[in-house]
C-alpha cells in the first residue's frame, strides 16, 4: 500500500519534512496555519490547516485520502493536534507529534514558569518593562498587566493601534539572532521577557539574549502532546516514523 501522508506544519517544518518525504517517492500533502512570508511555495499540495473541529479535520482526512497523519505544527496549537490525533485514534489512522526539545534554564538564569500568557502578565513586577512575542493572538491576555509597559513583537503590526496604553507594537520578521536582539532589548531597557517554551535552536535568541543581559524570563510552560501518540524530537525521526 502507498501511503498518501499529511504534514502539518508551519511553513518551514512543511518545506523540511514534505520535501523529504517527497524525495522518497512518497505521496504528500501539507496543511498551513497561514501563509509565512519570504518562504518560496511548497513543492506539494497545501491547504489552510486552522481546521476547527474533528469534524472538519475528518473530513479533510477522507476527503484527501489521507493514511498517516506528522503533526509539526506549533508546540502551543494544543488544540489543533488534540483534535487530529483524537480523529487518528478513533479512525485508526496512524498519528505522530512532532516537538522540539523544550528549553531548560540554566544554573544563573532567572526565570519564572507560568501556565499562560495571562498568568506571566498579571506576575510581571510594577515598573517592569516587558519585551513579548506571544503575538497578535495574545493581545487580549494582557488585559492585567502589572508593568509599565509591553512591546509585543508582530510581525505584521498594522495599522490598529494597541488596544491598551501600555502596549507598544515592534515589528520583527524571522528569523532573529541574538546579536540583534540584545541591541532591541536594550534600546528598549527591556528588564523582563515573556516567551513561550517552544524549544529547539530557531527561536532561542531572545532567549540566549536575556541570558547575556541578565534579563528576567517569564517563561510560558508548553501544553502536553496528545496522549497515546509517538512524540518524536526531530523532524528526522518523524520521516523515519513515516517511512518505516
Amino acid at each position: 500500500m502507498k501511503h498518501r501522508l499529511l504534514v502539518m506544519a508551519g511553513a518551514r517544518e512543511a518545506h523540511e519534512i514534505s520535501e523529504s518525504l517527497s524525495a522518497k517517492g512518497l505521496d504528500v500533502v501539507a496543511t498551513l496555519p497561514e501563509p509565512e512570508r519570504g518562504m518560496s511555495p511548497l513543492r506539494v499540495p497545501d491547504y489552510p490547516g486552522d481546521f476547527g473541529d474533528e469534524a472538519a479535520v475528518l473530513a479533510f482526512l477522507k476527503g484527501q485520502g489521507i493514511t498517516r497523519v506528522i503533526d509539526a505544527s506549533h508546540a502551543f496549537d494544543a488544540a489543533l493536534s488534540g483534535r487530529a490525533a483524537q480523529v487518528c485514534a478513533d479512525h485508526g489512522i496512524p498519528y505522530a507529534r512532532v516537538l522540539r526539545p523544550a528549553w531548560q534554564p540554566g544554573a544563573d538564569d532567572q526565570w519564572t514558569a507560568a501556565d499562560d500568557v495571562a498568568e506571566a502578565a498579571r506576575r510581571v513586577p510594577a515598573g517592569a518593562r516587558v519585551f513579548s512575542n506571544t503575538g497578535r493572538g495574545s493581545v487580549a491576555q494582557y488585559a492585567d498587566f502589572a508593568g509599565a509597559v509591553v512591546f509585543l513583537r508582530r510581525v505584521d503590526p498594522g495599522g490598529d493601534a494597541p488596544p491598551y496604553a501600555f502596549m507598544r507594537y515592534v515589528a520583527g520578521t524571522p528569523p532573529f539572532v541574538q546579536a540583534d536582539e540584545e541591541a532591541l532589548f536594550r534600546e528598549l531597557r527591556i528588564d523582563t521577557l515573556i516567551c513561550r517554551n517552544v524549544g529547539g535552536a530557531a527561536s532561542r535568541a531572545k532567549v540566549d539574549a536575556a541570558r547575556a543581559l541578565g534579563i528576567d524570563v517569564l517563561m510560558i510552560q508548553r501544553p502536553a502532546p496528545p496522549r497515546g501518540a509517538p512524540c518524536f524530537a526531530t523532524a528526522r525521526d518523524a520521516i523515519a516514523w513515516a517511512t518505516e
